[in-house]
């Protein structure tokens, strides 16, 4: 935009701020299936005025991601002496938690788009809890945002199973940011910034660092990388329902050695790779129905059985990240039910998934490992004082909570 639109942009807001009292405004909230063309033309407006007011929206914001739930604030100048009709002066609309867009008449039927970035300001959040039936309910009662317990979740999983390591009386802390909007309320959660889990007589740490080289992961308090070759479980949410080892098979009817871990789970409930690798297989393979295997790193490799369907563009030669949505839960094959029956292969021989100790992806080191001690001892510093408030504030409601 050049020196005499930004000009004529102003007069145009200035023009609409002193005659507020005489504008009237149509909120419309967005509908499954509307357009914002739909919506100007249902509100009166004529063809082409519609169409330029929505080419003008279109160099700032696409149109098209326009979603259910969206509120479009239609600003008209009233009829009058010098108006026969109400005349579309503009539209805004709130599309992300920091950014207004809006588009102003300039004349006829030229219109100026502009957007607007809302101030956020940062906070720091500690969050802890004793686990009596669940993770997601203490943390929740915590006040824990569940996307940022699924970070945690998903950064521990490497090392702890979820599924059968953890116990009432197990306790959990953690340190997350906030983005907060200019009345206080939380708008944008994340990033974590530290976690602790004290399960079975063991307590596991994670501490989000960023490295001099720009990357940002999760590493234990001696610096190594919680991202493993392989993750432990490959499935969220999902039940162990058979381990490794000899078990009666439930179809064939006589003992013999069950090689993987079954988890079970709903039809179409995501199955995810667990580590960078290689598709060498993806589609049906006799009693396992539809199957992928994947080659990774340090000579292993994985199989997934028993799919409702591959993910979309998953075949033989593709190359996925760990966590990638590799297919999804069914019951193809010879199968009792809807689960994902899950192999980890070493150089060619079976191996427990559960008892795999692959290696981490990356461990600090020199400068990088100094930087990183000091960070350790900066985020524990900082939890430590707003944990210390928490709990103080709890006291004053005659409510007193031990210190762990």
């Amino acid at each position: 935009m050049n020196e005499i639109d930004e000009y004529l942009l102003d007069v145009v807001e200035e023009n609409l701020e002193e005659d507020s009292d005489s504008v009237l405004e149509r909120i419309v909230r967005v509908a499954r299936g509307d357009t914002l063309m739909g919506i100007l033309l249902d509100a009166g407006l004529a063809r082409s005025e519609a169409h330029a007011a929505v080419s003008a929206l279109q160099e700032i914001y696409n149109p098209r991601a326009l979603r259910p739930g969206h509120e479009v604030v239609l600003t008209f100048r009233p009829a009058g002496e010098d108006l026969e009709e109400d005349l579309f002066a503009g539209l805004r609309m709130q599309v992300d938690v920091d950014r207004n867009v809006m588009v102003l008449r300039e004349d006829e039927e030229v219109f100026l788009a502009k957007e607007e970035h809302l101030e956020l300001s940062v906070q720091q959040v500690a969050a802890q809890g004793e686990i009596t039936s669940s993770l997601y309910a203490a943390a929740m009662q915590a006040g824990m945002p569940s996307p940022l317990l699924i970070q945690m979740i998903r950064a521990l999983s490497y090392d702890i199973d979820f599924q059968r390591d953890l116990h009432p009386g197990d306790r959990f802390e953690a340190l997350f940011e906030q983005q907060v909007d200019d009345q206080g309320q939380a708008v944008r959660e994340g990033p974590l910034l530290f976690a602790k889990l004290e399960t079975s007589g063991r307590a596991l740490r994670i501490y989000r660092f960023t490295t001099p080289d720009g990357e940002s992961d999760f590493f234990n308090e001696r610096g190594q990388s919680v991202r493993k070759t392989l993750m432990l479980t490959p499935i969220d949410g999902a039940r162990l329902s058979s381990g490794y080892g000899m078990r009666r098979h439930p179809i064939l009817g006589y003992s013999r050695m069950h090689r993987g871990l079954d988890f079970a789970a709903p039809s179409g409930t995501p199955i995810m790779a667990a580590g960078d690798g290689v598709v060498t297989h993806a589609g049906r393979k006799g009693n396992y129905g539809i199957t992928v295997e994947m080659r990774h790193p340090n000579d292993y490799t994985t199989l997934y059985a028993h799919m409702s369907r591959l993910a979309s563009g998953m075949t033989k030669g593709k190359r996925v990240k760990q966590g990638q949505v590799i297919g999804y839960v069914g019951t193809t094959g010879m199968s009792t039910g809807p689960h994902l029956h899950y192999e980890v292969h070493l150089r060619g021989q079976h191996v427990n998934p559960a008892a795999v100790n692959s290696p981490p992806g990356r461990t600090l080191a020199g400068k990088d490992l100094e930087l990183f001690k000091l960070a350790v001892l900066d985020v524990e510093s900082r939890y430590a004082a707003l944990a210390g408030k928490v709990l103080a504030g709890i006291d004053d409601q005659d409510a007193p909570v031990q210190p762990h």
